[in-house]
This record gives structure tokens, sequence and C-alpha cells, in this order.
């Protein structure tokens, strides 16, 4: 079965020549809604203010850092009980060097996350601290005119990070503290502004993160993939994807073939846009064979109001099992913009969960200021399956299937002068309210709604 598989990516890597496209920026809506932070680093490069504008031509140089507080006064996990809070700081460093070496271009990013406060040991997971360490080196080979086409290509190779699509299956994570970072290479076909549709493949091997000392790739461990997109229809942009992971002995052991399709519009004023988005997964996770899937829907309609104001409804499902080696498999994906905040809290994995009722609204009155809030209800798609990130199951079913609501809400202000023209502030409120299963289920935290707030603040230079 697994070598099947293998033959199965090695047949896509040949038909589509190894070359291929940044897949969907088309991540704007929701970095409009939830802003990216490590995209914005490069975007920061091209700021008046920033480091960049002081240092030759040649050479871009950009600074984060960011501090947030952040805590919840009740549990949602097995076997706990109480409140948590935590400080997490998380600094980095950008730099970048091209024209003089030209079609050669070279990426640093070195990045240190630390936790001082942490109730719960925080400060001892590498999920939340990991002291100065490497997130991207990489030389790139960038041309213009590939092989005569006209088109614009781009090769890779060193320690990156990855972001496809909305970053459902992989994406460096913005609100939460951990980012996966992959070393191999990557290429990339066309899929810029000028060009209607895009290849991009890549053969990496996972880093594993390590809270004090450097990080290193997965022995024994390979992730690779391949995606299409196109941008012919504006009302039907389509992007088509498959990613192979093989996970060494000393992990899960999962050997994974991950399929998908996305279908979208754009968000326009006064007009309705959409996106569809369907997942699959085959494969074994240790001797277990796993089949799973997940969806994704949403409509949106963006007024066309002096205040830019935006909704969005949404649909989200991801199988699950008795079995917990059955469940969906979200690979490297970020959670905050369809699921809550991630931090300390997370409350909600895309994993044997579903969520046919989901509202988001987004209002931004002034340039410098943006206002969010959701809401969202959430069941177990299996109720015998366990409800993942929480540690609790019951495998009965007996308990249910409804786990609760959540309503989240924030406001992000960038004030772009005076004193703070270097900093964003950010705060939340996120409350759960729990449904019927934690009145059942075994080892149940408790019937006590959560309620999470943080604080962030945001510099850059």
């Amino acid at each position: 079965m697994i070598e099947i598989q293998r033959g199965i990516l090695m047949f896509l890597f040949v038909v589509i020549g190894l070359s291929w496209t940044e897949v969907a920026r088309g991540a704007g809506d929701h970095t409009k809604e939830f802003p990216s932070d490590f995209d914005r680093l490069t975007t920061i490069l091209q700021q008046p203010n920033s480091l960049s504008a002081a240092t030759p031509e040649w050479l871009d140089l950009g600074v984060e850092h960011r501090t947030r507080y952040e805590t919840f006064d009740h549990s949602f996990t097995r076997g706990t009980a109480g409140s948590n809070q935590q400080i997490h700081q998380r600094t980095r460093i950008l730099l970048g060097i091209k024209d003089i070496w030209d079609p050669i271009r070279f990426t640093l990013e070195l990045a240190d996350f630390r936790a001082p406060l942490a109730d719960r040991g925080q400060d001892q997971s590498p999920i939340f601290v990991n002291h100065l360490d490497i997130f991207q080196l990489h030389f790139d080979v960038v041309t213009d005119n590939f092989f005569g086409t006209g088109i614009s290509g781009k090769l890779e190779v060193g320690r990156l990070i990855m972001d496809f699509g909305q970053g459902r299956l992989v994406a460096g994570h913005r609100f939460g503290s951990f980012t996966p970072t992959f070393d191999g290479v990557q290429l990339t076909f066309g899929g810029n502004k000028s060009s209607k549709w895009g290849l991009r493949a890549f053969a990496t091997r996972p880093v594993q993160r390590h809270s004090v000392s450097p990080d290193w790739n997965t022995p024994s461990s390979y992730f690779s993939g391949a995606a299409i997109s196109s941008r012919h229809v504006p009302w039907a942009n389509a992007e088509l994807y498959v990613f192979q992971l093989n996970e060494g002995n000393h992990l899960q052991k999962r050997d994974l073939s991950t399929v998908g399709f996305r279908l979208f519009a754009l968000p326009v004023k006064e007009q309705l846009d959409f996106e569809i988005e369907s997942i699959y997964q085959v494969g074994e996770v240790g001797r277990t064979h796993h089949f799973a899937h997940r969806h994704h829907g949403e409509v949106g309609y963006s007024l066309g109001t002096d205040w830019p104001l935006r909704f969005v409804y949404l649909f989200d499902y991801s199988s699950g099992d008795p079995n917990p080696r059955k469940n969906f498999d979200f690979l490297f994906a970020k959670r905050r913009a369809e699921y809550g905040p991630t931090g300390i809290l997370g409350v909600i994995f895309p994993s044997n969960v579903l969520s046919p009722v989901g509202f988001r609204a987004t209002l931004q009155p002034t340039s410098t200021i943006k206002l969010m809030a959701s809401h969202r209800t959430f069941w177990l798609a299996d109720g015998r399956g366990p409800f993942v990130g929480s540690g609790l199951q019951d495998p009965t079913g007996r308990a249910g299937t409804f786990l609760g609501n959540m309503f989240d809400t924030s406001v992000n202000w960038a004030p772009q002068s005076g004193y703070f023209r270097h900093t964003s502030f950010q705060v939340g409120y996120t409350r759960f309210f729990k449904g019927s299963y934690f009145d059942r289920v075994p080892q149940s935290p408790g019937t006590a709604d959560v309620n999470y707030v943080y604080t962030m603040a945001v510099i850059t230079f």
C-alpha cells in the first residue's frame, strides 16, 4: 500500500515536471481578518520606516517582537481544573541579500520564543519555547523568464517556511507560537500577479523543535508534495494539491497521502463570494489502515459601506473514529482563523469535529482599527471518538456529541504614526460555552464555561 502511494506521488512529480506555484496567496481574505505575522515580515521590508530603508539596496533587514499575555479561568482538558496564564514573547529577525549575486538570493530568519510566565509548565515545552534558532536559511535562484517562457520561476534550497492556500494543511502559524519548518528544496513556477496559473513542488524533511538545543530535521521522516493553481476564471479560482508524509519509527510512524482541491472567489464589494475545500487522506498510522476526510465551506458578502464591513457563513467537517489513529490528520495546519485562539487555549482541532453553524463579521472603522467577531457551534463527528487535543473520550458514545458554542472577538489597532508607528496592539475575548458532552464524559474537567482574554503588542522595524 505504501509503495503504491509513493509511486503515485512520483508519477505526479513527473507529470508536472517538478515545477510549480505559490498556491493561493488568496489567503488574503483571512490575512485581513487575522493579520499574518510571518508573512508581514516581508512587507515590513517595504515600509519607509523599516530598517531596510537605512541599509543598502541589496540588503533587506526586518525585526519583529511580540509580547502577549493570555489567561483563561476554567479548564477543558482531561483531569485538569482551574485557570491558566502565560506571558509569551517572540522575537524574529529577517535578513535578505538580493541583486548583487543575481540570479542568486539569500534569506536568513532567526527566531527566539520564550515564556517568562507559565502556570502549567509551558516554559518547558518546545511548542511554546525555542531559544534562539534558525527558522529560515535558504539560497534561491530567481528568474522572470523561465527557459524563455516569460513566466517567473524560483528554486529554494535550505530551511524553509511554507504556506499553502488557507493553511488548512501546511502553514506558518500566526497567532500561535509553533511554526513548522522544513529542510529541503522547493521549486515555484508562475503563480505571480502576471500569471493566471502556477505550479509548485517540494521535497523536505520536517524539522524537530527543541526548547534549548538547536533544531534539526527529523531522522527517517520525509514530507513532499505538489500543487497546481488556476486564476483563469475570477469567480472560480482553483487549486489542486497532493502531499505525502512518511515518518520514522520514533514518531507516530504516519505514512499518509493527502489529496485535496479548493475553489473560491475573492471578496469584492457588494458581491457574494465563496470558498469550498475538500481533503482526503489514505495510508497507514503505525499498522492501522487510515482513511479520513475534511471539508470546509463558506459564503461571504462585503458591503459597499465607507467602513469596510464583511459577513461570512462557515461550515466545517473533519472525520473521526473510535480509533484515534483513524481521525483526520491535519498535518502542519494553522487553526486561528476558523477555530478560535490557539496559544494556551486551542479548544478545537480540525479532527473528529462537525461545525455546521458558524458566522464571522469584520469591520474596519478607520485605516488603523480592525474589529472581528465570530460565533461557532461544535459537535463531535463520531461520539465514540476522542475530543482531539483534550484527552477526553467516551468509547461508548453515551456522552453524546455536543461540545458547545464559541464566541470570539478581537480589536486590532495599528497607529502607523507618532511614537507608536512601529507598534500594533490587539486585545481579544473568547468564551467557550460547554455543551452536554462535558456533563457525561469520563474524567470531565467540569461544566463551567471557559473565559479567555489576551492582550498583545507587536513592535516591528
